[in-house]
């Protein structure tokens, strides 16, 4: 519900209980009031609530939005459980960790954005210390990274994703063709090899796909964090630590 309809709404519910209280009043103090008189003491009663009870109106639509917020959130973890098959999937999708692990988080990330910036060193803490979980990298290109997202697609079929994943979010700067290509060096990997790979069909239907299941699942932001199918609301490792610990 948007919130213009929201405001609809809670002002004909308010204008409908005052115009229920102000008909009663009608009725008991004179049987002989006209409908004129009626309707003027009815608006009069509307304007005087809305006038006196601003904080009531704003209250009613903070408890509208945080319901709306509460079932919004429902629904997204519906989805997120309805396709945890595909998004917990390593294949075409960069992973660390064991493939049968009891815990599988799921990260969904921009190479140009700021927040994956701040996450992405906390995932490597967290990668480092807990051999025994099952990260699932899906690199989505909402912001021009489409160059960044190919090669590091591209380094993860020569085995070295992680690295380049860690270099790339961890850049001071815009990242640029020469970046990648220095950043694809320092990783130990063939430049001209990975760009072929890059700028192949099996990159691009990877990348495609990845794409493909952020829209089914509505992924509306990054970083967004997944594990075991709900939504991990964090960007620090001691928040995702202790998710990790609450079920392992």
């Amino acid at each position: 519900m948007q919130k213009d309809n929201i405001i609809t709404v809670l002002v004909s519910v308010i204008a409908s209980v005052v115009v229920s209280v102000a008909l009663c009043s009608t009725v008991s103090d004179s049987k002989t009031t006209t409908s004129s008189t009626a309707g003027q003491n009815v608006n009069q009663a509307i304007e005087d609530y809305l006038m006196n009870n601003p904080s009531k109106i704003r209250e009613a639509l903070e408890l509208a939005a945080q319901q709306e917020q509460i079932a919004e959130q429902k629904r997204i973890a519906e989805l997120y459980k309805a396709n945890w098959k595909d998004l917990s999937s390593y294949e075409g999708s960069p992973f660390v960790g064991p493939k049968d692990a009891k815990v599988t988080i799921v990260e969904f990330f921009d190479f140009n954005c700021g927040y994956c910036k701040r996450l992405a060193p906390e995932m490597m803490k967290i990668i480092k210390a807990n051999k025994d979980v099952k990260v699932v990298f899906k690199p989505v290109t909402f912001l021009g990274s489409m160059p960044a997202a190919k090669a590091a697609m591209a380094a993860n079929k020569q085995g070295k994703f992680l690295e380049v994943y860690e270099a790339l979010l961890t850049h001071n700067g815009q990242i640029t063709s020469a970046v990648i290509d220095e950043i694809i060096k320092k990783a130990g990997l063939d430049v001209e090899k990975t760009k072929k790979l890059r700028d192949s069909d099996e990159i691009a239907k990877e990348i495609s796909a990845i794409a493909d299941l952020s829209q089914k699942v509505q992924i509306r932001g990054v970083p967004t964090l997944i594990m075991n199918g709900e939504a991990l609301q964090a960007i620090d490792e001691a928040t995702i630590q202790n998710a990790i610990d609450s079920v392992k």
